[in-house]
């Protein structure tokens, strides 16, 4: 499908996926929410892709949260069009599907992350940001809650102190410090960030993408379960790949001392 506020390319086994309002910087709205689930979806349903990226268009944001200009609209008491789908819809619906899409993620942070920006980065299974990236958990500031599962994916990866007090503050914090406090697990310089992200993308992709998908299902359903329920998961994950073509080139390749070249079946 054609899109507008979204661009997706495929090339190599990985999609990326950039949030294209770089005027707006990148915020969104309800029509770039549905073109995200659309491309999302898309990748999902393509067994020729292995990696996803998703990163913003220019450089001054990666996602600046909800457009203003939405909010300002609803203060001022001006009616949207509704049809059933938009009453029933949950806000940021569409932050679960980056966290359950089937293959690996990548955040490639190039700069403002607030709001339902940083809803995203937390879905996402690695973040990578440029030196110049700014974090903020900006809900409070205009006088709101955490939305797009913030309170549920942020405490996961920083931990509950530190959320708490991003959702109490609404602090602005550059990269530095979202690497302190492992919101982000590589900083780079703004020329390097797409280079080292597509670098890291190409690792991943050249490995077979079954064991990829089985691995990240088992991490965080791993998140809601207990030890014996893990090893119950493992156990039938291997069986699972054991019965592929992969794991048979990956056996054979390591006996003759080459590259396996992996084929995803």
């Amino acid at each position: 499908m054609p899109y507008k506020d979204i661009i997706l390319e495929k090339k190599d086994n990985i999609a990326t996926l950039t949030i294209n309002r770089p005027e707006k910087m990148n915020a969104m709205t309800l029509e770039t929410r549905e073109e995200l689930v659309a491309a999302l979806t898309d990748v999902s349903e393509d067994d020729d892709m292995r990696v996803l990226v998703l990163t913003g268009a220019g450089d001054r944001a990666f996602c600046a949260g909800v457009d203003v200009s939405v909010m300002s609209s609803r203060i001022a008491g001006q009616e949207e069009e509704l049809n059933r789908k938009k009453i029933t819809q949950r806000m940021g619906f569409q932050v679960p599907i980056i966290r359950k899409i089937r293959v690996p993620t990548i955040a490639a942070i190039n700069g403002v992350a607030a709001g339902m920006g940083i809803s995203f980065i937390a879905a996402c299974d690695i973040r990578i940001a440029s030196e110049k990236a700014r974090f903020s958990c900006a809900w409070v500031n205009r006088g709101l809650v955490p939305d797009g599962a913030a309170t549920f994916l942020l405490p996961q990866i920083i931990g509950i102190e530190k959320a708490l007090e991003l959702f109490y503050t609404g602090a602005v914090i550059d990269a530095a410090e979202a690497l302190r406090i492992g919101l982000v697990g590589r900083v780079v310089p703004p020329e390097q960030l797409m280079p080292t992200v597509m670098e890291l993308a190409e690792k991943i992709a050249a490995n077979p993408p079954i064991p990829l998908e089985l691995a990240k299902y088992g991490v965080y359903r791993g998140l809601r379960s207990d030890i014996e329920t893990a090893l119950d998961y493992e156990n039938y994950a291997v069986k699972v790949c054991t019965g592929t073509e992969d794991y048979k080139e990956g056996v054979q390749a390591f006996m003759e001392k080459r590259k396996p070249q992996f084929k995803g079946r």
